[in-house]
């Protein structure tokens, strides 16, 4: 074109107003198309400023020179791809992410004004274009807009598009804006760069990892190293990405995987329609380069990049792969988490929950496995870290052999008969406690100390015997002398039923036939064992005789 020549865009109002202020009402996916057009412009920096009352967004790529500008920006609908006849943008380095020539009219979903400022290197001026959109509306198909050129230093290079006359009224959130710029690019260039910059020189850089930074990390899974033999779909289309789990529920904004096409946003979070339960799928979220569809033609992405169609018989195939893909890493996920879960709350309470629930020979030995079960199952939701707290304060509770912690036997007898009730050896234990009984008598008198266990107790427990059981309680509260030889007379009575019913059967019977025939089960071993603490604690308040 000539110097001379005005700039025109032609179009029908019409196409600015849907495919502009209609489409394009949030303030990241219209500036996104900007920093687009920056990477296919070969820009390695791209700097998105807010000021007061306006955005702009600066480049250091090609920039373009007034011919480009007619030919290029204000051709609504140019396929550079076409018209080129190249997908790689002019420096050759990249491939070309924009492809409908329509984003320019995203910038009027945001703002009735845009400032273009462009120019290439080596030029001595730089061209500046002033759309209106209220003019642009009011004009019959064909809108010139107000043009001018300013002088620019021969080695810059770049384009700035200023967004002036905002339609909203809320001031810009700067970091939020970073955080959902984050998630409609995946641009892996070493060589692009692009922050938030406000007013007050405060930056925010858009990378992959603030799209992931606010996740707290459990699991992840990367493609394609994580991909299994039978994804033959995703290895013949070369599918990568990353999918991360959470360790408590994701806001719903962040649930979902995002498809990523040549870096950009092509289909927003979502789980495809996999039939898994949904409980799994409030933790994932990651996101997958599916390049391959910008080579479907016609194109399968839809103008406002949130959403793929998903008619065609490859796009249908892509959805079956990623429902397959779901239900399996929601599967995966159920059982790396519940693997962790167990190793969390078997650190916590030291011990296997199993071998916890399993040593309760009780009753109660279910109704504890249904809390543990409860505690610790998907739909009961709770942090493995609470998991572990709660199953701690309930094994308080119910403890390790917790029928046998729950009888508060006498420590000496608790002591020498523990080791042997939780190896299951309820007879030996027995016997120990009797045994331990019997030395602790003859310990309180010398003449008690060489005579047979049934002597001992007939010597220490007798009426007149050489011990008192009673006596302390009778100085101190004045029970009758009846109590006093009720109490002497019951113990040296259970203490010589204790030998004859148990010591004598267990020393003379075969265990096993004891055993089988359910002549002596456990509950038997406690019973006797909570006699013999019975006995011990009288024994412990016994006084010697002085006769």
């Amino acid at each position: 074109m000539n110097d001379d020549d005005h700039l025109v865009l032609k179009f029908d109002p019409q196409t600015v107003d849907h495919l502009g202020a209609k489409m394009y009402s949030h303030l990241p996916n219209a500036i996104a198309e900007l920093i687009a057009n920056a990477y296919d412009a070969d820009a390695e920096h791209v700097v998105v400023r807010i000021g007061d009352g306006e955005i702009s967004i600066e480049d250091d790529g090609h920039g373009m020179s007034r011919s480009d500008v007619a030919d290029k920006y204000l051709r609504i609908g140019r396929n550079r791809r076409h018209v080129m006849n190249t997908d790689s943008t002019e420096g050759g380095a990249r491939r070309v992410s924009g492809k409908k020539g329509l984003g320019k009219l995203a910038l009027f979903g945001i703002g009735g004004r845009v400032e273009l400022i462009t120019s290439r290197s080596g030029e001595t001026n730089a061209t500046v274009v002033v759309l209106e959109y209220d003019d642009m509306m009011s004009a019959e198909g064909e809108y010139k807009p107000v043009e001018s050129q300013q002088s620019s230093n021969e080695s810059k290079h770049g384009t700035t598009v200023r967004l002036g006359k905002l339609k909203r009224t809320s001031p810009v959130e700067p970091e939020a804006l970073a955080d959902s710029l984050s998630k409609l690019f995946n641009y892996t260039d070493q060589d692009f760069e692009v922050r938030v910059v406000t007013a007050d020189d405060g930056e925010y850089a858009i990378t992959a990892e603030r799209r992931l930074a606010s996740i707290n990390l459990q699991f992840s899974w990367d493609l394609p190293e994580d991909l299994v033999e039978a994804d033959t779909f995703a290895h013949a289309h070369e599918i990568a990405g990353r999918i991360v789990s959470s360790k408590s529920p994701l806001r719903h904004g962040l649930r979902g995987i995002t498809l990523y096409v040549n870096g950009r946003l092509a289909n927003e979070p979502e789980f495809f329609g996999a039939s898994e339960s949904s409980f799994a799928f409030s933790y994932l979220t990651g996101y997958l380069q599916v390049d391959f569809l910008d080579e479907i033609e016609p194109d399968v992405i839809a103008t406002d990049r949130r959403a793929i169609d998903w008619e065609t018989e490859l796009t249908e195939q892509l959805r079956k792969w990623l429902q397959s893909l779901m239900t399996r890493l929601s599967q995966d996920w159920r059982r790396r988490r519940a693997e962790l879960g167990r190793t969390t709350v078997e650190k916590s309470i030291g011990v296997s929950t199993e071998a916890w629930v399993s040593s309760i020979k009780s009753d109660e030995r279910e109704h504890v496995r249904a809390i543990v079960e409860a505690v610790t199952s998907d739909e009961a939701d709770i942090a493995v870290e609470q998991q572990g707290e709660i199953l701690g304060l309930v094994k308080g509770l119910a403890p390790l052999h917790a029928e046998f912690v729950w009888r508060h036997l006498h420590a000496e007898i608790q002591r020498v008969t523990k080791p042997y009730y939780e190896g299951g050896d309820f007879y030996t234990a027995v016997i120990e406690a009797i045994k331990r009984y019997v030395n602790s008598v003859r310990a309180k008198h010398a003449d008690l100390a060489s005579i047979q266990e049934h002597a001992v107790l007939e010597a220490a427990f007798a009426s007149v015997g050489k011990l008192d059981v009673f006596q302390k309680f009778m100085s101190l509260h004045g029970f009758s002398e009846d109590t006093s030889k009720n109490i002497q007379s019951g113990q040296k009575s259970l203490s010589i039923g204790v030998l004859a019913g148990f010591r004598n059967p267990l020393s003379h019977e075969e265990i096993d036939l004891l055993q089988s025939s359910g002549a002596f089960t456990y509950e038997d071993c406690l019973d006797a064992l909570a006699i013999i603490s019975h006995l011990m604690r009288r024994l412990d308040q016994a006084e010697v005789r002085s006769i």
